[in-house]
């Protein structure tokens, strides 16, 4: 039995374990892997986070309220993936009409320019692949303008799992041990938050983080200034030897930017715009409706695979050539979720073999703008995702991380939080393209394939979608609308079918698919490789949708330690 068996099957023993070990709760909530309600529900890739929205909405909260008290439980109980130091991408829909992106990416310090790179060499962690964190001032962002509590009081929730404390799962402690030299010979602050008196940690143990409760405090009472400005802004100067200095962080502001808009099968997309991956997303399903993909009766048939990673791939090489930093740059996003620039796209895929692509040409479509060249997009194996929906209809959809797992590996001492490792995102500089659109720059930031995605029919939310897993999840994320929307299945069996990832003649399929299609896919040309059932590989989703009736599903991953939670209710119930 693999690694990945013995990790899920730790994770479903000790799941009513670890709720039971949280601290009681100040609001009632049910959770589960899965849950249905009418009250609003909370999913996210640790059940003690989505508990913590659930227990937000249950005390009168909206979705973004809830959202971001998830978030930060997360830094808590899911450290590797996201945490204060990191960044993050938040679509919201309300339902008076508001659909809006808060865009909390980290971004280079002031003193950074393109040869940056080549003086430090390329580390996979450390001091030089930080850059400054977005998350704090993002989630404010979005609090105050859309929230309806107090930063106070979406961070107890947090404050109280990081003071009480909580079950280590088998995943965190595997991946505690998987960093373990690391802390325990370079990154000694790490270290000693993370470490059981220099040993890994077992699974079932409490972990408490007072110093990152400290922090969270200091933000709870005076806001991000505390942390952009105050004490902890000379914290994070001294901790990264003035890299990330006291400048930079007083000139971070998170921005409010217009959502990106598509549509597939007449239900309306909203998804976050460039620097993130939504127009990816919104592209491959404007190619896929140029085909008739319920006609092959399954989600695992051949040429369903085939059509859908030959979609992914012009995508693919679309966002690569054109989606940089629009603080920079103007992106063709109109051209890039035109539905006649996809059905010139879609006329290049063959259903006999597979092909690689170019780039296309969505500039021809806005003629007034010049082009870019094309280059490849770094790959980041970590992040986390959460999705709400509340009793009102108010959605968030909002995806979050520190790049790597453990990201910089750089604690910030005495406040208990990790910082990214963004920065190494960056391209080494290379002379003889001293002009390249993914260079570093003062409070630039690099590109990334976050897709936090909302769905709506009939002018109300139905699904909101989102996952982490690198250059997976856009792939993950269009392969679960199209099993929700073409194939009709229900919300734990769309996630449950296995995903594809495909990077040029390559396709990795999940365990799951059948004999016959693994072997059809062959015979069309692309290079299959096998893995495992419900690989952590194609990443994490979170997912609620509503059914015809109004009720709200919510499936926490199977892939990842997630859960889903709702106020308790007469119709709440846990399915499992």
């Amino acid at each position: 039995m693999g690694l990945r068996s013995h990790l899920r099957i730790g994770l479903a023993v000790l799941l009513v374990a670890l709720l039971a070990a949280v601290p009681v709760l100040a609001a009632e909530v049910q959770t589960g892997q899965s849950i249905r309600s009418t009250e609003g529900v909370v999913t996210a890739a640790h059940p003690l986070a989505a508990q913590a929205g659930a227990e937000i909405l249950a005390k009168g909260g909206n979705a973004v309220d809830a959202a971001i008290a998830t978030a930060y439980a997360l830094a808590v109980v899911e450290p590797y993936a996201s945490n204060l130091g990191g960044e993050g991408y938040m679509v919201i829909s309300l339902t008076d009409g508001t659909e809006t992106a808060i865009d909390y990416r980290s971004r280079a310090p002031l003193h950074v320019h393109v040869h940056k790179p080549a003086e430090i060499g390329w580390p996979p962690h450390g001091i030089y692949t930080t850059m400054v964190p977005g998350m704090v001032k993002g989630t404010e962002k979005a609090l105050l303008q859309y929230g309806t509590m107090t930063l106070a009081e979406v961070l107890e929730p947090a404050i109280r799992l990081a003071e009480g404390g909580f079950e280590v799962t088998p995943l965190l402690a595997q991946q505690i041990a998987n960093a373990y030299d690391s802390f325990l010979m370079t990154y000694p602050e790490a270290g000693r938050v993370f470490l059981d008196d220099g040993l890994v940690p077992e699974a079932g143990t409490i972990m408490r983080n007072p110093d990152l409760a400290r922090a969270l405090r200091l933000i709870a009472e005076h806001g991000s200034d505390v942390f952009y400005h105050g004490e902890i802004a000379e914290a994070i100067e001294q901790a990264t030897d003035g890299w990330i200095d006291r400048e930079s962080l007083a000139a971070y502001e998170a921005i409010e930017r217009d959502v990106v808009r598509g549509s597939y099968r007449g239900y309306e997309i909203i998804s976050a715009p460039p620097i993130v991956a939504g127009v990816r997303v919104i592209e491959t399903l404007n190619i896929l409706e140029n085909f008739d993909l319920s006609a092959y009766g399954s989600i695992n048939h051949p040429m369903v695979a085939h059509i859908i990673a030959e979609a992914l791939k012009l995508s693919g090489a679309d966002y690569n050539a054109y989606v940089w930093d629009p603080n920079f740059f103007r992106v063709p996003v109109e051209g890039l979720v035109s539905k006649q620039y996809a059905r010139q796209r879609a006329a290049l895929i063959s259903l006999e073999r597979a092909q690689d692509f170019s780039a296309g040409d969505p500039f021809a479509l806005l003629p007034e703008i010049d082009g870019l060249s094309a280059a490849d997009p770094y790959e980041s194996p970590s992040t986390t995702h959460i999705s709400v929906l509340d009793k009102d209809g108010n959605a968030v959809s909002l995806t979050q991380t520190i790049s790597s797992f453990w990201g910089s590996r750089i604690v910030v001492p005495g406040y208990g939080f990790i910082l990214s490792n963004h920065f190494r995102q960056f391209p080494g500089f290379d002379a003889s393209d001293p002009y390249r659109p993914d260079y570093a720059a003062p409070l630039k930031s690099t590109r990334t394939v976050l897709s936090p995605t909302i769905m709506k029919k009939d002018g109300r939310v139905r699904l909101v979608v989102g996952t982490p897993g690198a250059g997976r999840i856009p792939q993950s994320t269009v392969q679960t609308i199209v099993s929700l929307i073409d194939f009709g299945m229900d919300v734990e069996s769309a996630i449950r079918a296995p995903k594809l990832h495909v990077s040029g003649l390559t396709l990795d399929l999940e365990g799951g698919f059948p004999d016959e299609a693994v072997a059809a896919l062959e015979a069309l040309g692309h290079d299959v490789r096998l893995r495992e059932p419900l690989d952590l590989y194609f990443g994490g989703l979170n997912v609620v949708m509503v059914e015809d009736d109004g009720t709200m599903v919510g499936v926490g991953s199977f892939r990842r330690s997630g859960g889903a939670s709702a106020p308790v209710s007469e119709e709440a119930a846990v399915v499992h």
